[in-house]
């Protein structure tokens, strides 16, 4: 009795409405369960289109194995093993030799040691840069691999600016080294990351400038265009200087010898990765040999014919082939000639190498206008 009223409930009539109710409540369950399922299945069939439809499939199998990410990882551990043993027999010794195959297993031997070691932090260093560096240092250095045409299907991307592309990433790497230096909170680290730093500012120009003639000569800015404007002649033909301009300036920017005053032993320990140890020293060691890779595999897309050669050979063993004999070179170089100061560097690198690049820019913009024979060999307009 609420307020001198009396509540009645008609039993049978509640007791009617249950069955209905009971029926509400299941369907609003079956809508719940059947919304998320098709959810689930719209997820399903996307996945599936994307990593099944032939277009797609095709690209992964480009991005993730050939020319991609496993691809490259195995390239930079020959690099590192084939450097090892190149310096042992420049330098009158074998090179690593007790682990594998003529020492083959050797590298995965010393990167199970430094990953398993200790990852000593410093007290001044900021950590969480310490800890996100070397990686995005590695990743700017992979990303532009993307852009190389290994032969004319297994490349992973060819947009029209690819070459510059290639070098807005690569324009990361002295940064990335001054901020390692920085963050690291020692002395030692931070001179090496300004030498970094000076290296790139001193090589940086005569080795951007050193892309321009095979630039003109396609007439792209598109490394598969640049290397399939190459079908009549190689552009280290017409272009000689250019190449050894390229090849130094890009040993300069790697900082390694002669110009490996940023990791100087003897004077800065080891530079801006002195204080990186473990996983984090591992990740800068690859990024070292993946740049040196990616300027060999450019050298050969801008001045060698890339994947231009015999009919009889793939597209993409030739550009290998090509590239090892590159890879040599640059190795030999970086073993045959002592260390050079900070200041002759810029020297060097500002009173040879530049001028040296501009000539072959005005060269070949003089050769594009006033030499018919060019413009039908390289089909193009005065």
């Amino acid at each position: 009795m609420m307020g001198g009223v009396v509540l009645q409930i008609d039993f049978f009539a509640w007791l009617q409405g249950i069955p209905s109710w009971l029926y509400g409540v299941i369907q609003w369950i079956f809508g719940i369960v059947s919304g998320i399922f098709y959810w689930i299945w719209g997820i399903f069939t996307w996945i599936w289109a994307a990593v099944f439809d032939v277009a797609n499939f095709f690209f992964l199998i480009r991005a993730i194995l050939f020319p991609g990410l496993v691809f490259i990882l195995m390239t930079i551990i020959f690099a590192v093993w084939f450097t090892r043993k190149l310096w042992g027999r420049i330098q009158d010794r074998r090179g690593p030799f007790h682990l594998g195959k003529y020492g083959g297993l050797q590298l995965f031997a010393d990167a199970i040691k430094l990953v398993a070691k200790e990852t000593i932090i410093p007290d001044k260093a900021r950590r969480w840069m310490y800890r996100f560096l070397p990686s995005m240092l590695l990743l700017v250095v992979l990303i532009p691999f993307a852009f190389i045409p290994w032969d004319p299907i297994w490349f992973i991307a060819d947009l029209s600016v690819s070459l510059v592309l290639v070098f807005a990433f690569l324009t990361a790497v002295p940064v990335v080294a001054l901020l390692s230096g920085w963050i690291s909170g020692s002395k030692y680290t931070l001179i090496g990351g300004f030498r970094a730093a000076n290296n790139q500012f001193a090589s940086e120009i005569p080795l951007i400038i050193s892309t321009i003639g095979p630039a003109m000569l396609a007439g792209s800015l598109s490394v598969m265009a640049i290397t399939q404007a190459q079908s009549n002649i190689w552009f280290i033909f017409l272009l000689p200087i250019n190449v050894a301009t390229f090849l130094v300036a890009a040993i300069a920017s790697v900082g390694t010898f002669p110009f490996d005053a940023p990791v100087a032993d003897s004077e800065v320990i080891f530079g801006w990765r002195t204080e990186f140890s473990g996983i984090y020293f591992t990740l800068t060691y690859f990024a070292e040999f993946a740049e040196q890779a990616l300027y060999s595999a450019l050298i050969v897309a801008l001045f060698l014919g890339g994947f231009q050669g015999p009919a009889f050979l793939p597209g993409s063993v030739i550009f290998i082939i090509k590239f090892l004999i590159v890879f040599f070179f640059f190795v030999v170089v970086t073993s045959s000639f002592h260390r050079l100061r900070q200041d002759q560097i810029v020297y060097f690198c500002w009173k040879y190498l530049l001028p040296l690049s501009i000539l072959n820019v005005v060269l070949v913009m003089l050769g594009i206008a006033n030499i018919p024979a060019l413009q039908a060999i390289l089909g193009i307009g005065g």
